[in-house]
């Protein structure tokens, strides 16, 4: 058997519960990765998953793009839409879904509460936090 390497911390062990000597601050430093996109959203679809976890699917919502649309034509010159075929309804398109456990759908939450009220100051006029 080869020996166990020792790590050396400077974090003490004070009791179960609590370790002496953590940083009190830490930076975070954000990289966006080469598939970083920014995504508008009208709205968002979800559910939860079957094992719990939290899932949401943001969407834009559209009118139909038609398969076809005939036209009459005039000395050449395209006049008024005769026939068009195609889908009817409306269409919503599914930018982007995000999956997560509970804890980090509370973090959302707050994150999301916290960005109104922003925004409702802002509207008001006054000085955002």
């Amino acid at each position: 058997m080869g020996k166990k390497a020792k790590v050396k911390s400077k974090a003490k062990v004070k009791s179960k519960t609590k370790i002496e000597n953590l940083p009190k601050e830490i930076v975070a430093n954000y990289i966006k990765t080469n598939s970083y996109r920014s995504y508008y959203a009208d709205g968002i679809f979800g559910g939860l998953t079957p094992n719990g976890k939290v899932y949401a699917e943001f969407f834009i919502q559209r009118s139909v793009t038609p398969k076809t649309i005939t036209y009459k034509v005039q000395d050449g010159i395209l006049k008024d839409e005769v026939e068009r075929t195609g889908k009817e309804g409306m269409v919503r398109e599914i930018e982007a879904g995000v999956i997560m456990d509970i804890k980090t759908a509370k973090i959302f939450k707050d994150w999301l509460e916290k960005r109104i009220i922003e925004h409702d100051q802002f509207l008001k006029g006054e000085a955002v936090k």
